[in-house]
């Protein structure tokens, strides 16, 4: 893949115009996660940081979401991956089962508890190996289900650190939520702004070559639409989104014929 990406950010402030406040310029094989960092970071030196930031699955993880909170202030609200589930074992996730921290062990919803957890390294990051034994496991009626496993091996789960384990189950839990998806569907405004962009101002025509010129076009491009945001505020207009010409020329006529009824 060549070419770049353009992250923006943009306000969701009820009666106020959405405006791009932000604009990170990153190569595209890059991947988003990377990139959140370095906006967190630019958006509190500006003294722009939400205190509350919608974003794209692909910037989300346990570990983004606590270090937004802990390093900004800021609380991050994606969609988490959900744990693999098989239509042929559906079985319980990993959020069913109930960690004892002090003690290292975790406990299944049959009630069985595990030997003591031993620390490993999966894909480079911190985590713990939790292997149940395969006598509990063989004799447990939900095995098939649980494990998926025909040989009759034990249940075996890899739990995050433990404020990162805390994150993930919270956040699996909340998403299903209908209070969680109302919140974010507060986000369905940036992919306008993404198709403005777009259509209207030909963002993904990159006219310069290198990065830093590609991202004065991207800065030139936020400015742009603010502008024409701004515009379109209605003052008291309680919707965040700007009015479409077809809405201002309505509004026109309505306000000439009362005009002309006076």
């Amino acid at each position: 893949m060549v070419g770049y990406k353009d992250h923006q950010t943009e306000t969701c402030d009820d009666g106020l115009p959405n405006v791009i406040v932000h604009v990170a310029t990153t190569p595209a094989p890059e991947q988003d996660i990377d990139a959140l960092e370095r906006i967190h970071a630019d958006l509190a030196t500006r003294g722009l940081a939400p205190a509350e930031h919608l974003v794209d699955g692909g910037y989300v993880t346990p570990a983004t979401i606590h270090r937004a909170r802990t390093q900004h202030g800021i609380d991050l609200v994606g969609p988490v991956r959900l744990a693999p589930t098989s239509r042929a074992h559906p079985g319980f996730n990993k959020e069913d089962f109930v960690p004892n921290w002090e003690e290292r062990t975790l406990t299944c919803p049959n009630g069985a508890t595990s030997p003591p957890w031993k620390p490993t390294l999966s894909d480079g990051q911190e985590r713990m190996s939790v292997l149940f034994p395969r006598a509990t496991c063989r004799a447990c009626e939900d095995r098939l289900k649980c494990t998926g496993n025909v040989d009759g091996k034990g249940r075996h789960i890899l739990l995050l650190p433990q404020p990162l384990q805390e994150i993930q189950n919270r956040a699996r839990r909340d998403q299903q939520t209908r209070p969680w998806r109302e919140r974010y569907a507060l986000r369905s405004g940036c992919e306008a702004t993404v198709s403005e962009t777009v259509h209207a101002h030909g963002l993904r025509h990159c006219r310069y070559r290198g990065t830093a010129k590609t991202h004065v076009q991207h800065v030139l491009t936020a400015a742009g639409t603010n502008l024409i945001r701004l515009h379109q505020h209605q003052p008291g207009n309680t919707r965040t989104s700007p009015a479409t010409r077809f809405t201002r020329l309505c509004r026109q006529t309505i306000d000439r014929t009362q005009t002309d009824s006076c």
